[in-house]
């Protein structure tokens, strides 16, 4: 994937405290070591295939475990950031693809963003290897309301779906927010239902329900 782009960073779970990453990552990085270094090396790491681990991380970044946990949360919030800085550069890959292919500016562009962000998500080796690996943690990672990712996401087809309606060009018959929610849990089933019914993956049965509810 390519490098993040700028998006909407808004705070983890419903009711969970903002973590200093969170409020760095709104509102700029200060001199020296911050909570923005931490995230870089844990992606780091995680894109090369190692394990996070939260001890390991602190002594090579020369914190406390205390100072890392106040900065970033537990393991899994941290995993969630990492999550979000990719599914960011997804949707920035998303948005291109779909500028280059749709046959117009409506339900077809939003059918092939929505496509091609789930093929990026479902296609890239970091990812795969997570789930595979840690099935449980991941999936709560990527698919709990409690988590960074899924919340962020939700709101950011939100955003796309009232830009495109704003423009005339998609008639929204729900409520935007609630048809990226349902967006969002479809692309999760079907992205992930390998390790959730066992199922294979079905991208295309996926885009073709979202057509329909676009329709």
């Amino acid at each position: 994937m390519p490098s993040r782009s700028r998006g909407s960073r808004r705070g983890g779970g419903a009711g969970a405290k903002p973590t200093v990453l969170e409020l760095q990552l709104a509102h700029g990085a200060p001199p020296a070591i911050s909570s923005l270094d931490v995230l870089r090396e844990a992606r780091r790491r995680f894109i090369k295939g190692r394990r996070l681990d939260m001890r390991e991380l602190a002594s090579d970044l020369g914190l406390s475990r205390a100072t890392l946990y106040r900065w970033v949360g537990d393991r899994e919030r941290l995993l969630g950031e990492i999550m979000w800085s990719l599914g960011e550069a997804g949707l920035a890959d998303a948005r291109a693809y779909a500028d280059a292919h749709a046959a117009d500016c409506g339900v077809d562009w939003i059918v092939r963003f929505y496509s091609r962000f789930m093929e990026i998500t479902a296609e890239f080796e970091p990812i795969r290897r997570f789930v595979e690996a840690e099935p449980d943690t991941a999936l709560r990672v990527l698919t709990s309301r409690h988590g960074v990712q899924q919340r962020r996401l939700i709101d950011a087809l939100r955003a796309v779906l009232e830009e495109r309606a704003a423009a005339g060009n998609l008639a929204l018959r729900v409520d935007a927010g609630d048809l990226a929610y349902v967006m969002v849990r479809i692309g999760e089933s079907f992205i992930w239902r390998e390790f959730i019914t066992g199922d294979e993956p079905d991208l295309s049965r996926a885009a073709d329900i979202v057509r329909i509810l676009l329709s």
